[in-house]
């Protein structure tokens, strides 16, 4: 039995070593429990089952963004299912994926994503045409939304009430809805690094007061790469991720060495995984009738 049980651990850490997967390829977890809260939202949807915005500035209005959803390698069953739920390959207003990489016509932009693009600015609308934020909830009455906006904020220096106070706001229009939002923090800034960070603590400080999802992607960069992401998981000197180095791009599988590689395929494969890890504990167990 001991010989047995020996053999069935070698071979594990001859298959993981092959695939290039170890623990440290789950996501982080919150250190807060959001799905009693998120319970709760999901409750009073009335919108489109199954339609997940992608709500952002050029890191999202990117290709490579969803490129792993799309056409990525080594998915799970569980991807799969997840993103035939979300509608993936309709190319139609039900599918985030699409409405966040479409070429708008009015240029700069997709139909959820804009270029330059700061949270006050989706607020209000007008960024290439972009329409409100309000407006956006309204017209394709999403389920959830990833919701990634500060980068352009830093790059401006606005101060950081003010960026939260926006972020808060936003929140709120996504709650007041029953859509859940999924808050995800921005990636290390090679030129406003400290504000960036500071812009970072305030989501986590929001995700965790207002019990809801977060995708940390600054600290999934700064695990895999601590001292080297300018460069690596980031164009160097500049605030995009990277799509593609040598062999590794944006729809590889997402081993150890892939995710440390290429930043779009990081940032691509933490949304898909977040979204089934959204639905699975909240919309799949609704909340428990009084």
């Amino acid at each position: 039995m001991r010989r047995t049980s020996i053999r069935i651990a070698f071979w594990l850490m001859v298959l993981l070593g092959l695939s290039g997967a170890t623990a440290q390829d789950s996501p982080l977890g919150e250190s807060w429990d959001y799905a009693p809260a998120m319970r709760e939202v999901a409750a009073r949807f009335r919108g489109r089952p199954g339609v997940v915005l992608h709500i952002g500035d050029s890191i999202t209005y990117a290709n490579p963004y969803s490129q792993w959803a799309r056409v990525g390698k080594a998915k799970t069953p569980e991807d799969r299912v997840i993103l035939h739920w979300m509608h993936l390959g309709a190319e139609n207003d039900t599918d985030g994926w699409w409405l966040c990489r479409y070429d708008h016509p009015a240029g700069g932009r997709s139909y959820t994503a804009a270029g330059g693009l700061r949270v006050d600015e989706a607020l209000a609308g007008g960024k290439q045409g972009l329409p409100p934020l309000a407006d956006l909830l309204r017209q394709y009455q999403p389920q959830m939304v990833v919701f990634m906006l500060g980068t352009n904020d830093a790059s401006a220096q606005r101060p950081v009430e003010q960026y939260e106070a926006d972020i808060c706001r936003a929140v709120q229009l996504m709650l007041v809805g029953g859509t859940i939002p999924i808050l995800s923090t921005i990636p290390p800034h090679p030129h406003r690094g400290r504000l960036a960070s500071q812009y970072n603590e305030s989501l986590r400080r929001i995700a965790q007061e207002k019990q809801i999802p977060l995708i940390d992607y600054e600290r999934e960069i700064l695990l895999r790469r601590p001292n080297d992401w300018n460069g690596t998981l980031l164009v160097r000197d500049d605030v995009h991720p990277t799509a593609a180095s040598g062999a590794v791009d944006a729809a590889s599988a997402p081993t150890s060495t892939n995710l440390s590689s290429s930043g779009y395929l990081l940032r691509g494969w933490l949304s898909v995984r977040k979204i089934a890890e959204v639905k699975r504990r909240v919309i799949d167990r609704p909340p428990a009738r009084r």
